[in-house]
């Protein structure tokens, strides 16, 4: 009886500590937060350990004895049975710890993962306490812990199976995350004036407010355009210059000979990155939709056509690099490439 109270209240002590670190959101950055990971996975060792040796405490009590009458079946079971119950606990734990905002969670989330240590490893210790207590183990008793431990078991490998990006589509709330991000992102287009920063709030983003906002406060710099020329002109060491690209989708140059030789330089550099981006082994998806050729023919005949003949030899560059055939995955953004610079260079005096 006494290894039964202290098993117990070193398992309860260790699950206090668990709901501790699932409770408690410190604030802070670097050491401290360091500091705080290896208490956490203190806690969890703690708590592992403590419910080890109680399961093997409840297992030579003859506990387990309804689960199978071969002992070497029953520890079998018995062992895979802590497995997913620690399992659980060790999932959720992680998970509710890495999430710093609990307020970006659905109601599913919240039972789940944020208040998931509080009533997950009762779902272990209430049936413990039944079964090494005979007169615990009536009828109703019996199929209660029975069905606690199943329960336990099943979201135990539920977590451990389950893909994070799909537990976090059960447990996210996608509005609260989006709103979160548009707080974020607008406080940091009120804090800077510096227009690389703008230019990938514009286009990292989905949401509409901020593309508005981040355009908006663009035009309001001082200096603007000469700025903007400065990463046209760093073409060789940045790919600032696409995002320029898309503003200037957006935007109305006022002093159109500024851009002029930029433009022309980093027209001849997207046709270097078609010489072997569409050929690539690596994944370069997302790269080739980021050049925006077809943006780049509007920019060139919205605003620029005064200057058609200096940009239509890197415009032909770019046809004819258009005309090597694309790896499988990547012909639908290159035909539509090709087919923007062939109606650009139709109407430029180039040719088909």
């Amino acid at each position: 009886m006494a290894a039964n109270s202290i098993l117990f209240t070193l398992t309860g002590l260790s699950y206090l500590a668990l709901l501790a670190i699932n409770l408690y959101k410190p604030k802070g950055t670097g050491d401290q937060l360091v500091g705080w990971g290896f208490i956490v996975l203190g806690v969890l060792v703690a708590y592992v350990v403590c419910s080890l040796v109680l399961t093997i405490h409840v297992a030579y009590k003859g506990g387990f004895g309804w689960i199978a009458e071969a002992k070497v079946k029953r520890n079998i079971i018995v062992g895979l049975l802590w497995l997913c119950l620690m399992a659980g606990v060790v999932h959720i734990s992680l998970i509710n710890v890495d999430w710093k905002a609990a307020g970006t969670a659905n109601g599913f989330g919240l039972v789940m993962v944020h208040y998931g240590a509080v009533w997950l490893p009762l779902l272990m210790l209430v049936p413990y306490a039944i079964m090494v207590n005979p007169d615990w183990q009536s009828g109703a008793y019996a199929a209660i812990f029975k069905l606690m431990l199943l329960v336990g078991c099943m979201i135990g490998l539920t977590f451990h199976f389950t893909p994070r990006e799909l537990l976090g589509k059960w447990f996210k709330d996608e509005k609260a995350i989006k709103e979160m991000k548009y707080e974020t992102a607008m406080k940091d287009i009120a804090s800077t004036d510096e227009p690389r920063w703008l230019l990938y709030d514009m286009m990292n983003n989905d949401d509409v407010r901020i593309q508005k906002a981040a355009i908006d406060k663009l035009t309001t710099l001082e200096n603007l355009e000469p700025k903007l020329v400065e990463l046209l002109n760093n073409y060789e060491s940045s790919a600032d210059y696409l995002y320029v690209y898309a503003f200037l989708e957006k935007y109305r140059v006022k002093e159109p000979a500024l851009f002029v030789e930029p433009l022309n330089k980093t027209i001849s550099r997207v046709a270097e990155e078609l010489k072997y981006r569409p050929q690539s082994f690596g994944s370069e998806g997302d790269f080739l939709k980021l050049l925006n050729v077809e943006g780049l023919c509007r920019v060139l005949d919205e605003q620029f056509s005064a200057n058609k003949q200096e940009f239509l030899p890197n415009m032909l560059k770019i046809k004819a690099e258009l005309e090597t055939t694309p790896k499988p995955e990547y012909v639908a953004i290159c035909n539509q490439y090709k087919v923007a610079v062939n109606n650009w260079l139709s109407k430029n005096g180039g040719q088909r």
